[in-house]
């Protein structure tokens, strides 16, 4: 059949029709999961999804065709109302093509809000220094900074680790953006892509995705610049993520003995894109992205002994010692710390709140711009947001270490947090400007919680340390940034008194990708240093189901 997606820019479903563009289509056949064939098809812009949980709403379509258009489910009564019902909005992940549809099916999408991109002006520049391009490509985000690069003259040092610790050299900025990954069509998280990749066609389709992204993205940002050649593209990413992009095989990483297909660390080439470099991956789920990371906190001198915790919807951790020895863990986190997954879960951004508090009238709700006003326009709350409040209603009994609603002893503590609510899809307790926390929402970020403590206390066991005997700990991504560490050693994810010790240190992965990018002569040294690394197998551990029960529970 053919499928034409027509996006409504501006809007947000239930909120008013907007002239839409032309449409895009494409062929689908029955059985075909229609969120896929929709995103993972190219037919609209990406959007975070939840991987079919039913819970964010972000893949709502309308048919125009009412007649065609199946009946509602609980999940969709729930999350979209009888209105947007009325109207034809369905949830797509929880749909599949038929042959009731029609030899030709249209639908509305909303368009997701746009990225934002900061550019440098020309004449600011190096005159006629080459180009190099530096990405992180996350799960759920892509990131890249186009850089005026100089000559990259090896240096010497006794040794690689030593090498490793040099000061970086100074480099112009020319442009810096962030979009969502492309392939966020099928789904949020690793094991969703990995789902997909399996075969060679959706492998190949995968790969695709993100090498078009990459190729438009340098046609558009390089059109002012023209005849300065793009030298090099560096690719910081998580294993998986990566051999994606490659085309590789990926069966080694869906089923234990998990294994790798290559160790990364090397330059490769990619038909349609500048000459290519791999950070290393030195295991099957730490890649990339960790080992870019290590080497901008190394050349930044940071004290060691050193921790870098990256959580996202994989949590990767890395432990540098006093004598630069190297440790490494990983454990899964689902999409929850992305925003992807709670039912009222967003990215942050415009229209999302960032951060709960206690003000005299109740609970006060804040954005990335300040406070929120009566009336303010919100789409959803983001993971700090999420943490925030956990950690606000613990402090006032309005959650047990268990993760369940209790009824909270004080007047102030009962205007914050009124009773749940019981709904089809269970408890739920209400929220300013139209949001909930769902007992499930709790439950999923706790599972995190106990993931990611308990891999941090078996990684520090693992080297002979103590919580005590960490300098620092790096906390990499937004989490770092606007999760204040109090409130993440109120909840249990560090130790008691590691919160001091805390340095958020923004997107690691980025700024370590275009440190390789201005100066690829220190890949071979990153190479080799991470190949000396331990890995720390944590659910290998005999005791690893009884130390995730222990972790199972706030503030422990």
């Amino acid at each position: 059949m053919k499928l034409c997606v027509h996006e409504l820019p501006g809007m947000r479903a239930g909120q008013g029709d907007v002239p839409a563009a032309p449409p895009r289509c494409g062929r689908a056949a029955p059985g075909d999961d229609l969120a896929r064939a929709v995103w993972l098809g190219g037919l609209a812009a990406p959007v975070p999804l939840c991987s079919g949980l039913g819970r964010c709403g972000r893949c709502r379509v309308r048919f125009h065709d009412l007649s065609v258009a199946p009946d509602p489910l609980p999940e969709e009564e729930e999350i979209l109302g009888p209105s947007l019902l009325a109207e034809g909005w369905r949830l797509a992940c929880r749909r599949q093509i038929t042959d009731v549809m029609g030899p030709e099916l249209h639908l509305d999408v909303p368009a997701p809000e746009k990225m934002t991109v900061t550019t440098t002006a020309a004449s600011s520049l190096p005159a006629q220094a080459p180009l190099a391009l530096a990405v992180d490509l996350g799960t759920t985000s892509l990131y890249w900074r186009l850089l005026a690069v100089p000559d990259a003259r090896e240096a010497q040092a006794p040794d690689d680790f030593s090498l490793l610790c040099r000061p970086p050299l100074p480099v112009s900025v020319v442009a810096e953006g962030h979009d969502l990954n492309p392939q966020a069509g099928a789904g949020a998280d690793i094991m969703s892509r990995l789902a997909v990749a399996s075969s060679p066609e959706g492998r190949a389709r995968l790969a695709r995705l993100v090498r078009d992204h990459l190729a438009a993205l340098l046609r558009q940002q390089t059109a002012s610049l023209p005849g300065i050649p793009v030298e090099r593209l560096v690719l910081a990413a998580n294993t998986a993520m990566t051999d994606i992009f490659l085309d590789r095989d990926i069966s080694g990483l869906c089923a234990a003995p998990y294994r790798r297909s290559h160790a990364g660390g090397c330059g490769l080439t990619v038909e349609g894109l500048p000459p290519l470099l791999i950070p290393p991956l030195p295991a099957p789920f730490v890649g990339g992205d960790i080992s870019a990371g290590l080497l901008r906190l190394l050349a930044g001198g940071l004290p060691r002994p050193l921790l870098l915790a990256d959580l996202g919807t994989n949590g990767e951790l890395a432990l540098v010692d006093a004598r630069g020895r190297l440790w490494l863990a990983s454990v899964p986190l689902g999409p929850a710390l992305e925003g992807i997954g709670p039912q009222c879960g967003r990215m942050a951004g415009p229209g999302s709140i960032t951060r709960f508090e206690v003000s005299p009238p109740g609970l006060a709700c804040h954005s990335v711009d300040g406070p929120l006003a009566a009336g303010a326009h919100v789409q959803g709350i983001s993971a700090t947001g999420y943490l925030s409040l956990l950690a606000l209603l613990l402090r006032l009994g309005c959650l047990d270490a268990d993760g369940h609603f209790r009824t909270p002893a004080s007047p102030l503590a009962r205007r914050v947090a009124p009773p749940p609510q019981q709904t089809r899809t269970g408890l739920r307790l209400p929220l300013p400007f139209g949001q909930w926390l769902a007992a499930a929402d709790v439950e999923e970020l706790l599972k995190v919680k106990a993931a990611f403590s308990q891999a941090l206390e078996a990684l520090l066991r693992a080297a002979g340390l103590a919580a005590a005997d960490v300098a620092c700990l790096a906390l990499a991504g937004a989490l770092g940034e606007h999760c204040p560490p109090a409130c993440l050693e109120e909840l249990g994810f560090l130790p008691s008194g590691m919160g001091r010790r805390v340095r958020a240190v923004g997107n690691s992965s980025l700024d370590g990708a275009a440190l390789l990018a201005a100066e690829p002569w220190r890949l071979p040294a990153l190479a080799r240093w991470c190949a000396t690394a331990t890995l720390v197998p944590v659910a290998e551990d005999p005791g690893f189901h009884a130390d995730y029960l222990r972790h199972m529970r706030f503030g422990v």
